[in-house]
């Protein structure tokens, strides 16, 4: 697999989780440097670094880093970086900067060590599952893929289904060996997780390569902990 630093922040509340997970909701997650805290340095933070949010549940969301940009006080972080995109159920300024300062000893420790924007980028999921048969079979075949898909992006990711993409695209000119070439293509150089549904010869191929460059999944309970088939 492919090497980067991950940061773990653990003990998130189960709602907060929640926020992070929705669609096109929270971008951007607050973090106030703690003294006494020395593996988390924001300061270190670096684009495409891996974030493993745990919530007091056990429940995970694993996301990559956009930036990590730090500013002396809250209400400069809000108006830069956009209420919208920190707090989007916020109807008021104060209600925003209230809700920032909530935790305890935050606005001391902002006056002394900052505050830090962290702009979080979602994971994308490739979906793997059966696909070929009659065209009965293969609408089957895309809807299970597509449905997949949407508990995935319900857990705060990016499906990549490749059912969708590129179905029936050998009816339109292209071979299949074209279609094998460009899911390769989403698979290695698109995709940050694999999850495949049911086994078939493509997708067992698929699996094995797969395993190699990225985390593999089978199970949405598996996803939503974290649990990967190839975890050592």
């Amino acid at each position: 697999m492919v090497n980067r630093k991950e940061y773990f922040l653990k003990k998130i509340y189960p709602e907060h989780l929640a926020e992070m997970r929705a669609i096109g909701r929270r971008v951007i997650d607050i973090r106030v440097p703690d003294p006494n805290d020395k593996e988390k340095d924001y300061s270190r933070f670096m684009e495409n670094d891996w974030l493993h949010f745990e919530d007091t549940n056990h429940e995970v969301l694993k996301a990559s880093v956009r930036y990590c940009k730090r500013y002396d006080r809250i209400e400069k972080l809000l108006i830069n970086e956009g209420v919208q995109n920190v707090w989007p159920d916020a109807k008021t300024w104060n209600e925003a900067v209230s809700k920032s300062l909530q935790f305890p000893n935050y606005a001391k420790r902002i006056k002394e060590h900052g505050v830090y924007a962290l702009c979080i980028k979602k994971l994308a999921v490739y979906v793997a599952g059966p696909y070929s048969g009659t065209n009965d079979e293969k609408v089957t075949n895309i809807r299970n893929a597509d449905n997949t898909a949407r508990e995935i992006a319900n857990l705060g990711y990016i499906p990549l289904v490749p059912h969708n993409l590129f179905g029936f695209w050998e009816e339109r000119g292209f071979d299949e060996k074209e279609c094998m070439a460009l899911e390769k293509d989403l698979l290695r150089d698109k995709s940050d997780i694999f999850y495949f549904i049911n086994p078939s010869n493509g997708t067992n191929n698929e699996v094995e390569q797969a395993k190699s460059i990225m985390p593999v999944f089978s199970s949405l309970d598996d996803l939503k902990f974290w649990k990967p088939v190839n975890s050592k």
